[in-house]
């Protein structure tokens, strides 16, 4: 049960924030102004552990990104070792195998590198899966369009016979 509670308190969603802000490249003045708050507001903002969910989904959308990745993606838990009162033999560079009385485990640990890169494909393909969606609707929209026009001139060539 600890294991829980010390992964729910190392969300730090304001972290979240700054990590898509920056991915995407924008300071904090150019998120303010995408949501109507100031400068120093976003920057109160980024060092908060829990962001309402109302301002978490304005800033997940003007960032372009899921609400649920600012909400629940955990940083640290991707990069933080356990030690507890457990041996730890290193296996590999990035491998460990646990040893607890009878049990063995092995954790994977990612350099950091890897966890930017990991999540930047992962900002990418949400970012690709947006936009073909919006390509989609817009096709939806242009098809409905024609759609209306063409009923309309067979409801004009229906009443000129």
């Amino acid at each position: 049960m600890n294991e829980v509670v010390e992964k729910k308190n190392s969300i730090h969603q304001g972290r979240n924030i700054r990590f898509a802000r920056e991915f995407k490249g924008l300071s904090q003045q150019d998120l303010g102004d995408k949501i109507n708050k100031q400068q120093s507001e976003i920057s109160k903002i980024e060092n908060q552990e829990v962001i309402e969910n109302e301002i978490l989904d304005r800033i997940a959308l003007a960032l372009d990104v899921s609400a649920d990745f600012l909400r629940n993606f955990d940083f640290q838990s991707a990069t933080k070792n356990y030690y507890n009162d457990t041996t730890i033999h290193s296996a590999e560079k990035s491998q460990d195998v646990v040893n607890q009385g009878d049990q063995s485990q092995v954790f994977n640990y990612y350099p950091l590198e890897q966890v930017m890169e990991m999540t930047t494909k992962l900002l990418n393909m949400q970012k690709e899966h947006y936009e073909k969606e919006m390509r989609l609707l817009e096709e939806k929209h242009e098809i409905d369009k024609e759609k209306a026009l063409l009923k309309q001139e067979l409801e004009f060539l229906k009443n000129s016979k």
